[in-house]
């Protein structure tokens, strides 16, 4: 990491930290139809698993400031890839039957609570306003990155030597991770930080509850719909008449889509166009389309549908941190637990929800709905955008 741009070097740091704990979740997605094979997960199954990861995280979303400033950078986030390393091991080696990836994905949830209030301080700290949106959208660009492993992985590791050995190889990411984090996190613990995991401790301003109120019920539906496509799109892809590695090579592109939105929002952002919850109910709105595309049974619309849902309809997540960030600055940690709340409740219920449903009806019908989600949510953006502005006027 080089040590004369302390802002690259945290805003790497935050994205591979951030992978490492979400990647357990994406890649059990990215190999439903392996797993299916091997374990007898049916997709009400997966919808368990998948939900599991977002109910530890929304559990633990609050505490989960506190024992970051307790803990520190270092401590902390060695924890954070401690456990993610914890959750791939488990699934690679003693997961003999689909319950256990319960037990794993919630390790793994636990990881994910953990690694945004001690990233998200840490580029606050150390980039500057002028690219801070554009590093909120690389550190949220670790999401797709995961699903682009998950998707990947499906013709290279797992058509030939298995999914176990998937999980295997990604936990050596994570011990790859620890020599980087050991020589590249700073000693001190980062100012903003430190103040923002005391401001839990202070009452919110009354001014600003309606604004993060309103933006976690956006997260919630916009978080919602999105893991549905995270979780659903391989097998549901197979349904349509993709075989297994094209639908994995589908996943592989979306996420592409996904990686290159965030940043590129964030950069757009940081130049004064943008940066605002009306952007993102527009990208939660164009992810309805995609969704809509999904649903039609068509498998050029599917393939199509499926970019659009993973580039626009779930590139929104980092600016909504930038947003937060910017816009409740000394409360930054309390704000981001409010909002963070309601993001994983969204990841929680809706995998429930839909693996039931994708086990019950036709795929169509559960991407319709999903596609219905996505529009509350643009609509909970928007009304989330009304009140920024009063607070910024």
């Amino acid at each position: 990491m080089n040590q004369k741009h302390p802002g690259q070097r945290a805003t790497g740091i935050a994205a591979l930290t951030t992978v490492v704990a979400v990647l357990p979740a994406f890649l059990v997605g990215g190999l439903a139809v392996q797993l299916e094979g091997d374990l007898g997960m049916t997709a009400a199954a997966l919808g368990l698993c998948v939900a599991s990861f977002w109910a530890v995280s929304a559990l633990l979303s609050a505490p989960a400031g506190f024992i970051a400033s307790a803990l520190g950078l270092r401590r902390g986030m060695l924890l954070t890839v401690g456990l993610g390393f914890t959750a791939m091991v488990g699934i690679a080696v003693f997961t003999p039957h689909w319950p256990f990836l319960i037990l794993w994905l919630s390790i793994a949830g636990a990881a994910n609570a953990l690694s945004h209030p001690l990233s998200n301080g840490l580029i606050v700290d150390q980039v500057g306003p002028r690219n801070r949106a554009f590093s909120f959208g690389l550190k949220q660009a670790a999401i797709p990155t995961a699903t682009l492993t998950a998707g990947l992985s499906v013709p290279i590791f797992a058509l030939t030597i298995g999914w176990q050995w998937t999980f295997a190889a990604t936990a050596l990411l994570a011990v790859a991770l620890v020599p980087i984090l050991l020589r590249g996190l700073p000693r001190r613990a980062p100012t903003t930080a430190t103040k923002a995991g005391r401001a839990p401790r202070a009452p919110l301003p009354k001014r600003l509850r309606p604004f993060l109120f309103a933006t976690a019920v956006a997260g919630a539906l916009g978080s919602g719909q999105a893991n549905v496509v995270g979780a659903f799109t391989v097998a549901s892809a197979v349904e349509t008449g993709f075989n297994p590695a094209a639908a994995g090579l589908l996943l592989g592109g979306a996420s592409a889509a996904g990686i290159l939105a965030r940043p590129l929002v964030g950069v757009l952002a940081d130049r004064g166009i943008g940066g605002s919850m009306a952007t993102v109910a527009l990208m939660i709105g164009a992810g309805c389309l995609g969704l809509i595309g999904m649903a039609s049974g068509n498998p050029l619309a599917y393939g199509i549908g499926a970019v659009v849902a993973f580039g626009l309809g779930w590139g929104w997540n980092g600016l909504v941190h930038y947003v937060v960030s910017h816009t409740a600055h000394p409360f930054t940690a309390q704000a981001t637990g409010i909002t963070q709340t309601g993001t994983y409740v969204g990841g929680t219920v809706a995998p429930l929800v839909f693996g039931l449903l994708f086990a019950a009806y036709d795929d169509s019908v559960g991407w319709a709905i999903a596609a219905g989600v996505a529009a509350a949510g643009a609509i909970a953006a928007a009304v989330a955008f009304r009140l920024e502005k009063g607070l910024r006027t």
